[in-house]
């Protein structure tokens, strides 16, 4: 296992690891996440990298206590608890610890004792084979757990230490599915259930896979005890679609563990976003379902001004459309009067001091006139189809770029170059990003449908997930060498040998031409870098099945980007192979990233849409009867 997303688990530590065998890689992977997590800053970057806690709105009573939602950790996969810490950033609604012994007992509770770091319920999976040692896992861990989970057949010593310890701590039975049949452990769960001192039961799979028998004894005991007892589901689930199943068969909770080797560490997340897709299908149908009435609450109208997506829209458009009028200025005239003034520099006379300073300057203003274009494409895309309906990773997208951008401008100001047209733009722009940040984020809405399998459109895109985080980063890098190169030396070798020049002959030619051609450079590594975050990120947190508009804007805000960067490399005559190279690999890579999660980000899947029609108007039904 590792502590990254399935982007980077699927494509490149899973087969990493596996090569190692299976045993062994685990260790070391749970070592490296346990470590991870217990260092400075290592919990929010696997909560930055991950972006995976549950919704409120999943929020479950059961047996008596409250959980995140119904998706837990089981034992099996980390039985040490080494990637505890870890794993409770992963979107789990309890965590299930164990075997505990009684030497590790005491180990546990001063572990324990000097601060969790996390909030979800810790179930304990006590082992002893007397009653003695099992008072002294009783007595060391009742006060910091939601409950002990104990073999049927160490039932009895089990709460004879509870009653001794006076723990309120809750036992729950473990009891093997293949089990469930026979007498005396049946008889045993039964008679607990029945004179209150036992919770209810973990039902454990013994097959590789979820089998039908597994979900017959699950409904077997839910018809048979009815709803009060906690029936935790610990079954070989490695999919959404499993642990609908097992829910759906009576299920509270459900327990993941060795599923996740082969699923990855989004399971829980996934497992999640089908829950919720269906806890908001039930909500609408219920709201339908209500006659209105005259006391019914009108729903308030939403206004745009006061919701954050509308101004981050119109700080998007307003890039996009000065990303054109940029454009045709750099493939018309290049220079404005203001930047003539500011150098103290004709067009006429920089064209004099080099033939070929002017094509240059143009190709870096083409460049950046088509990363501003791509860039406002991007901001209205996330505004319009991720803020408005609440998406807050939207709203961090948004917000880190262009911050971002906007430190940029200050890049340039070494060279004593002030641009007061840039300036004016800038301030403008910055009032809309305050004023999206003052305005609220609405609350969730709308939701693309989950997918359900790990099927060939789900594989494919962990592929396409990978080369669009390489993308995005990518970017990003090269915005920050890009705005050194500005704020530093101005000029590459290939740029010189374009000119047919040396660095000394434009510094001495005019006080404010290095200044003025470092102002692009700069102003084009800082909007590389707004670009690229606004692609890493989303590319992190955002792709999710049926999400066709995320597809469509990064295809499309890549390709006229790196478009009109080659095309105007062609148009001037700058057709340095080395130098050209970025751009070619950077969109041979936006568009490989493109090829794999098509299937999966904007194509459409019939058959996952038959399914969840299937599955919602089953769970209708049994409703209904109910």
């Amino acid at each position: 296992m590792g502590s990254m997303p399935d982007w980077t688990y699927q494509t490149i530590f899973r087969p990493a690891l596996m090569r190692l065998g299976a045993e062994r890689g685990r260790r070391l992977a749970l070592s490296a996440m346990g470590t991870l997590a217990r260092s400075p800053g290592g919990r929010r970057v696997i909560q930055l990298m991950g972006h995976m806690g549950a919704d409120p709105r999943l929020h479950v009573e059961a047996g008596g206590a409250s959980f995140p939602t119904r998706v837990g950790l089981g034992c099996r996969l980390d039985p040490a608890g080494v990637a505890t810490e870890a794993f409770a950033e992963f979107g789990f609604g309890f965590l299930e610890v164990g075997p505990v012994l009684p030497g590790r007992a005491a180990a546990l509770a001063i572990r324990l004792e000097r601060g969790r770091l996390w909030n979800q319920p810790l179930l304990i999976r006590a082992e002893a084979d007397n009653l003695d040692d099992m008072r002294q896992i009783v007595d060391r861990l009742s006060s910091d757990v939601a409950g002990f989970v104990v073999p049927t057949e160490k039932l009895e010593i089990a709460r004879q230490a509870v009653v001794d310890a006076k723990s309120p701590v809750g036992l729950i039975a473990a009891l093997p599915a293949a089990a469930l049949n026979e007498a005396r452990r049946r008889t045993c769960c039964e008679r607990g259930i029945r004179e209150g001192w036992l919770a209810g039961v973990v039902v454990e799979g013994t097959n590789e896979t979820l089998e039908q028998d597994d979900l017959a004894a699950i409904r077997q005991l839910r018809e048979a005890w009815g709803p009060a007892p906690i029936i935790i589901a610990s079954l070989p689930i490695d999919s959404p679609a499993a642990a609908l199943d097992v829910l759906d068969a009576g299920a509270d909770l459900v327990q993941v563990d060795l599923g996740m080797i082969n699923a990855g560490p989004g399971l829980p997340k996934r497992i999640n976003e089908a829950l919720l897709y269906r806890e908001l299908q039930r909500r609408e149908t219920e709201e339908v379902s209500l006659p209105a009435t005259s006391e019914s609450p009108a729903a308030e109208p939403r206004r745009a001004p006061t919701e954050s997506w509308f101004w981050a829209c119109l700080m998007g458009l307003s890039m996009f459309v000065g990303g054109a009028l940029a454009m045709a200025i750099a493939a018309t005239r290049i220079v404005l009067p203001y930047d003539e003034a500011m150098a103290g520099l004709t067009r006429d006379e920089l064209a004099a001091i080099n033939p070929r300073l002017l094509p240059f300057m143009q190709h870096d203003r083409v460049t950046l006139a088509g990363t501003m274009f791509a860039v406002g494409l991007l901001y209205m895309a996330l505004a319009c189809w991720g803020v408005r309906r609440g998406v807050h990773w939207a709203y961090v997208s948004i917000a880190a770029s262009a911050f971002a951008g906007f430190f940029s401008f200050f890049s340039f100001l070494g060279f004593g170059y002030f641009d007061p047209f840039h300036a004016f733009v800038t301030a403008v722009l910055f009032q809309f990003l305050l004023l999206m940040m003052a305005t609220h984020l609405p609350a969730r809405s709308g939701m693309a449908l989950p997918g359900l399998h790990n099927d060939w459109r789900w594989r494919w895109n962990q592929w396409g997930q990978l080369l669009f985080v390489v993308q995005g980063a990518a970017l990003l890098t090269a915005g920050v060498v890009i705005s050194c190169v500005g704020m530093t030396s101005v000029f590459v070798v290939e740029d010189l040998e374009f000119m047919q020049t040396t660095v000394e002959e434009p510094v001495g030619a005019h006080p404010r031409l290095i200044p003025l051609v470092a102002h692009d450079r700069a102003t084009f590594g800082g909007m590389l870098i707004a670009c690229g975050l606004a692609t890493l990120l989303p590319a992190l947190w955002g792709f999710a099945r049926g999400e066709r508009w995320l597809w469509w804007s990064l295809m499309l805000a890549g390709t006229f980007a790196y478009s009109a960067t080659m095309q105007v490399h062609w148009a001037v005559g700058y057709h340095d192979p080395k130098h050209l190279l970025p751009a070619l690999a950077g969109l041979a890579l936006l568009w490989a990233g493109g090829a794999a999660s098509y299937a999966y980000l904007a194509g459409a899947d019939l058959e996952l849409e038959a399914e969840w029609r299937r599955r919602l108007a089953a769970r209708v039904g049994s409703a209904g009867q109910n």
